[in-house]
């Protein structure tokens, strides 16, 4: 990622900041504690016309290896 890239995806980061105030502390206080083998992750996405899409999954232990590797990789 090039500089002006960096600088583009900071904007658009700190626009969805100002715009949702909560998100930046709810994704570092998940982030703080990390993930573990067991934990629930659930999504919900409601439409203004009232149409839900929900997912969730339980972390397993090939999940975390996965994270694990991904994390390894440097751009």
């Amino acid at each position: 990622m090039d500089f002006s890239q960096m600088m583009t995806l900071k904007g658009a980061l700190d626009s969805i900041s100002q715009a949702h105030p909560k998100l930046p502390p709810f994704i570092q206080g998940v982030r703080s504690k990390g993930f573990e083998e067991g934990q629930e992750i659930a999504v919900a996405v409601r439409y203004p016309d009232g149409t839900e899409y929900k997912c969730g999954i339980r972390v397993q232990a090939s999940d975390l290896a996965a994270l694990e590797t991904l994390k390894s990789l440097k751009p």
